[in-house]
Order: structure tokens, then sequence, then C-alpha cells
């Protein structure tokens, strides 16, 4: 009885720990660039605070899509005025701001345009 239960036991560890290794991500720093801190430019940040998913060095006005899996953007230098996000692939319809300190849902906007 005692080799069925250290059997048993083996199988249901060596199951968690595969579980584990599969599903557990990657840590944030090693799936992305780190953050730095002050930065430059306008810097798009994923849900996790110390991952950079994107940025852009300057306002230019022209319409950028923005990165799929980012939640949230600061402006570190560069002169930002307005960054507003659209819902569009091509920055048409209603804009709305993004450069206030708030956070969106990943694919809620498709583009932006810095100025």
């Amino acid at each position: 009885m005692r080799r069925v239960a250290d059997r048993i036991a083996a199988g249901l560890a060596a199951a968690l720990i595969t579980t584990l290794a599969v599903t557990v991500p990657a840590s944030p720093a090693a799936a992305g660039e780190p953050v730095k801190s002050p930065d430059q430019g306008l810097v798009f940040y994923s849900s996790y605070p110390t991952e950079v998913v994107g940025r852009l060095a300057t306002p230019d006005g022209v319409c950028h899509p923005l990165p799929a899996k980012a939640t949230w953007a600061f402006p570190w230098s560069g002169g930002f005025q307005s960054v507003p996000g659209y819902r569009t692939p091509d920055c048409s319809g209603p804009g709305y701001e993004l450069n206030n300190f708030h956070s969106w849902a990943p694919g809620l906007f498709l583009s932006y345009r810095a100025s």
C-alpha cells in the first residue's frame, strides 16, 4: 500500500511541475524591453508595468498602429500635446485621449496620432 501511495504522490508532483512549467508566463522583463526611468519620447507599456511594447520619439501628426499589447502610455519627453487613440486602424472616427494617466483594455484602440 505504501508503494502505491508513493507512486501516486510522485505522479502528482510530476504533473504539477509540468503544469506550472507550461502555464506560468515568462517574466515581463524577459518578454519585452524593460522600463527605463526616466525614458525618452512617448512610451507604450503592456499590462505588466515593466514591459515596453512601443515608442515614438517625437510627435509627428501621422496615424500609427497602436501596439497590440499596449494598455497605457506615458510621454517622458518630446513635447507631446495630444495623443488620441482610435478604435479604427486608420485614425478615423472619434479620438480618445491616451495621454492622461489612465489605462485601457488591450485591443480597445487600434491606432493613434501624436501631436
